[in-house]
């Protein structure tokens, strides 16, 4: 039986600030302190209810560490974090194209798993390019491997545009039919 997938947008970004027309060429940024805030404080939040077995993020900065500050006390218990380049944001500006693994390892160690993490996954091209196309293949391959987990209860954590695409909720042209809800507010979602 498939797991249950919880999927999560990342935190604020550095990206994300203004001028966003220039922060947007910043290359994979990491979360702002408002950011981290917002992580912990879902954190928080997330129901205890839920027993994850599995969290997984996207190889970019800022999702492995929404994924760390979100989830602290529960990578206590079932870490590491396993990145998954299917789950990449879907552009190809610098602030949605990942570091390279050699990187991303150096950087977080042993709270990641790169295995996954292939040569060429940050190239934005063949199924990591930015069309519609390339993205429906990705998201179609990312949701097989999903579904083929043992695991019973699994987050992810990725990027707002490309789950539009995981969701199915884009039209021919690749364009979004549907919102999601953001955290907005400190302290509130």
């Amino acid at each position: 039986m498939a797991p249950h997938i919880y999927l999560m947008r990342h935190g604020q970004g550095h990206h994300q600030l203004e001028p966003t027309d220039k922060n947007q060429y910043l290359p994979d940024p990491a979360l702002t302190d408002e950011g981290i805030d917002r992580c912990k404080y879902f954190g928080e939040q997330f129901p205890k209810s839920v027993t994850l077995d599995l969290i997984c993020s996207s190889p970019l900065q800022r999702t492995i560490q929404t994924a760390k500050y979100t989830f602290a006390q529960r990578l206590e218990q079932i870490a590491p974090i396993v990145l998954l380049p299917y789950a990449q944001e879907a552009t190809d500006l610098p602030s949605d194209t990942g570091s390279d693994r050699a990187i991303i390892e150096h950087q977080f160690g042993k709270l990641v798993d790169a295995t996954l993490v292939e040569q060429g996954w940050n190239s934005n091209k063949g199924i990591y390019a930015p069309t519609a196309k390339a993205l429906k293949e990705r998201a179609n391959k990312l949701r097989s491997w999903l579904q083929a987990r043992p695991e019973k209860e699994v987050a992810v954590v990725g990027h707002g545009n490309f789950w539009h695409y995981l969701t199915g909720e884009v039209d021919e042209e690749g364009n979004q039919t549907s919102k999601f809800l953001r955290c907005r507010a400190k302290r509130s979602c």
